[in-house]
């Protein structure tokens, strides 16, 4: 698997997960968001199963933004990737079934710069994903990680994958919590306020009705 390659040094093939990224928006394009969810929630791995479905609703939010197709295939290969660096984190606390303990968070919490580390030598990526592989988890008023960056810090890609990303954390099944609704996931993203790009949440209201008639 290309997550567990890149991050033990071997070469990242881009044009598998390009071709992987290409499937999945022709999936979403036909089949729509909402089976594309129900069949990532087979996935036996919850770390692919978080990539997968974030994987989808990026594209499903770019298709609400009326991005290209050229523009989806970057957003799907953006999610496919962000969370390349939990490569690195042990499986005991990476899928660990009860919440973690403080000493496990500031564990996974090294993410970001352990993705950003395997990308970092790999030719040719583009800029941008190794920008939202080390940024996903930053917020717009400054209290993200791992720079703390804040405001025009933060790309409008990476904006978007972030929303994207909390709100696929919000409705996946776990052994220890029960999955939000749409509805109640949409409102906990309104919650956060200024840590979110308000326009943007604003326009995944679509998406995240989509998903409330999957769940």
């Amino acid at each position: 698997m290309y997550l567990r390659a890149a991050c033990v040094g071997a070469p990242l093939d881009q044009t598998a997960i390009n071709t992987a990224g290409d499937a999945i928006v022709g999936q979403i394009e036909t089949q729509g968001l909402a089976s594309w969810i129900e069949i990532v929630r087979k996935h036996h791995s919850l770390t692919y199963q978080h990539s997968l479905l974030v994987t989808g609703l990026v594209v499903g939010f770019g298709r609400q933004l009326g991005f290209s197709r050229a523009d989806l295939k970057r957003l799907s290969f953006a999610g496919l990737l962000h969370d390349i660096g939990k490569a690195r984190v042990p499986v005991s606390v990476l899928e660990k079934p009860s919440t973690l303990d403080d000493k496990e968070k500031r564990i996974i919490r090294q993410h970001p710069l352990f993705g950003s580390e395997a990308l970092e030598a790999v030719p040719g990526l583009p800029p941008e994903m190794i920008d939202v592989v080390l940024h996903h988890h930053e917020f717009l008023d400054g209290s993200g990680y791992p720079h703390g960056l804040q405001g025009g810090e933060i790309s409008d890609f990476v904006r978007i994958l972030t929303i994207a990303d909390i709100f696929g954390a919000l409705i996946e099944r776990r052994s220890y919590k029960n999955p939000y609704s749409g509805d109640a996931a949409y409102q906990m993203l309104l919650d956060m306020g200024a840590k979110l790009d308000k326009d943007l949440v604003r326009e995944f209201h679509g998406v995240s009705h989509v998903k409330a008639r999957a769940a």
